[in-house]
């Protein structure tokens, strides 16, 4: 198959070209950055691939880049409500994406697998909180987005179906969770990470029963509170001066460590597993335009789901199926009957046995 990859020097963009390149797949990447100033290392992991500089949110710069290829990777983006004022997101994500399924149905091409968000639930970066309904969480469930990353994400996913309907593009909108690459820096600081939050539980179950609620149900409140101070949407380097002077007031209390992943109901991806689940979007026999949960077949902290509930989510006592031990939270279910994904990797596994 001759597949385009936008945002093919991303993270998952890298990684991805590699596997489809390895499986034997024609692949053009197509990325803002001139190939002259791709790092080393990068332009290594996509050697064998083409290379084409574009930008998504000029029509014009896509004039030809798919002609002749059979799918589409839609993955340039920008990835976080930090990365930019509220236009500049709309135009990138939503006014890009669009560019780009224009463009694929220009050339007749009738797949394109996008990268979404869980964010596209909107509960992560809003800045108004909302109610969780069920547990595990899956596509049926209600969004309210109040951020614009999150709000692109579903715009996103309304591209899709729009072009679904008006050509014939059938897809998957992948709902990507915080993706790490254990090969890297990332990913042993992720899992440490979870260690510390395993930690922080066993400290927090040697309080009274009142007294471990009463402190977790603070930190929660706390957190919906600091939504409408919008802190997620500052600039990078604001956000990494507020958690360097938090890291110098000394280790956060143990109620607060648990409920760091809470927003996004701890669920991760390998970036192996985001690689394996966008081929598969392009390859499995399906029609029609669908979001699709993907992620870890653990939480990331590797204690029981049911309990991080409990704490965290005292107000939820719908369960849709049962959840056994550390199961996620987040449902692939749709993922695995759609396109058969399932995790290969698993960042739960790796740090619950050690493997």
């Amino acid at each position: 198959m001759r597949i385009a990859v936008t945002g093919g020097i991303g993270s998952i963009g890298r990684t991805t070209v590699a596997q489809l390149l390895a499986h034997g797949h024609d692949v053009r990447v197509l990325d803002r950055v001139p190939e002259a100033d791709i790092a080393p290392d990068v332009a290594e992991k996509i050697r064998g691939a083409e290379y084409r500089q574009v930008e998504i949110t000029d029509f014009h710069s896509l004039k030809g880049a798919f002609d002749e290829f059979d799918a589409v990777v839609h993955l340039a983006a920008l990835a976080s409500p930090a990365m930019g004022p509220e236009h500049v997101i709309f135009e990138i994500n939503c006014g890009g994406s669009f560019n780009v399924y224009r463009s694929a149905a220009d050339a007749g091409i009738r797949r394109v697998v996008s990268a979404s968000s869980i964010n596209a639930l909107g509960h992560n970066y809003g800045i108004k909180s909302f109610p969780i309904r069920y547990f595990p969480i899956d596509e049926e469930h209600p969004d309210y987005t109040t951020d614009p990353y999150s709000f692109s994400k579903r715009v996103l996913e309304e591209t899709g179906a729009y072009f679904w309907r008006r050509e014939g593009i059938s897809g998957v909108a992948l709902r990507f969770p915080a993706v790490y690459d254990l090969s890297g820096e990332r990913g042993s600081w992720w899992i440490r990470g979870a260690e510390r939050r395993r930690e922080a539980l066993a400290l927090l179950e040697q309080l009274p029963e009142e007294e471990r609620m009463s402190r977790v149900r603070h930190v929660i409140e706390r957190q919906d509170a600091m939504r409408a101070e919008r802190l997620q949407e500052q600039p990078w380097e604001q956000q990494r001066e507020r958690w360097e002077k938090m890291r110098r007031e000394g280790p956060p209390p143990p109620e607060m460590m648990l409920c760091f992943g809470r927003n996004d109901f701890w669920a991760s991806l390998n970036v192996l597993d985001a690689a394996q689940a966008i081929e598969k979007g392009l390859m499995a026999d399906y029609e029609g335009s669908h979001p699709l949960f993907v992620n870890d077949s653990h939480n990331s902290v590797g204690v029981d789901s049911a309990k991080l509930v409990a704490y965290c989510f005292p107000g939820v006592t719908v369960w849709k199926r049962p959840v056994v031990g550390t199961e996620t939270l987040v449902s692939y279910d749709k993922a695995r009957t759609l396109i058969g994904f399932e995790p290969e990797h698993s960042i739960g596994h790796v740090h619950v046995t050690g493997e």
